[in-house]
């Protein structure tokens, strides 16, 4: 086994890690979802631990109203796409990281090529429209989905196995976006992507060690005002439209 670069000498340490963990790390494929307040520090944290290779996926540009919460970006990237931004900041963290950024929308046409061959996906969406194709195209292919969100000073988090756990669609079935609060209306404290994001990469980071991931068939919510972290269990539902043929991760 070739030796392992100092820079990994406090992480390869851990008796969950080990070089053999670490090779694990260094050979997996992860893809986020969603480069903006989540997306940006998950992105960051899987590039930092020396990930083989992160797709990034996101249609939009820069905003304004984005730099408060994702610092990636820059006043005078305003207007520029985000995922070639985000990997032009990223890939110095870590020359070793094959980083794939795609600008591209995620629709029902585009969403299985895109997570094509990767061996987690990482929620970064506002929506729950996109979501749900991908909850779905994840469990076309047997890929599992590591699901967030933010807003205000709560978030939620879950794991989902495909063939294994509750989907999104027996967790949260039936959300109209239109129906529901926004960044925009409400806001969102960015101290609590630091929190959600971080727990997510955790989670991923688990799948990749082959260690059980500790939000598989459990949904974790945080209210980041109260300092309250409470964890449920869910459970699969025997009539659900899309998990039902779920293929089991290879």
């Amino acid at each position: 086994m070739p030796k392992i670069p100092d820079r990994y000498s406090r992480f390869v340490v851990l008796r969950d890690v080990g070089p053999k963990g670490f090779q694990k790390i260094r050979n997996a494929k992860v893809a986020v979802i969603g480069i903006g307040g989540l997306g940006s520090i998950s992105s960051t944290k899987l590039v930092t631990l020396g990930i083989g290779s992160l797709r990034m996926i996101d249609p939009d540009t820069v905003d304004a109203t984005n730099l408060q919460r994702q610092f990636l970006y820059r006043e005078k990237d305003v207007g520029n796409p985000k995922v070639h931004l985000a990997a032009r900041r990223l890939q110095p963290l870590n020359p070793n990281v094959k980083i794939e950024p795609i600008k591209q929308q995620l629709t029902a046409d585009t969403v299985d090529e895109l997570i094509k061959g990767v061996e987690v996906v990482v929620d970064g969406l506002d929506r729950f429209a996109p979501r749900y194709l991908l909850n779905q195209a994840c469990c076309r292919q047997g890929i599992p989905y590591v699901f967030a969100g933010a807003l205000g000073a709560t978030g939620n988090i879950s794991t989902i196995l495909p063939g294994k756990t509750a989907c999104l669609e027996c967790i949260y079935g039936g959300v109209d976006d239109a129906q529901q609060p926004t960044c925009e209306t409400i806001g969102v404290y960015p101290t609590l992507l630091g929190v959600v994001a971080n727990i997510q990469v955790h989670e991923a980071l688990h799948l990749i060690l082959g260690l059980p991931p500790r939000l598989a068939g459990h949904i974790l919510f945080i209210d980041l005002n109260e300092l309250r972290f409470d964890q449920f269990p869910i459970a699969r539902h025997d009539d659900c439209p899309v998990c039902g043929d779920c293929q089991a991760p290879k």
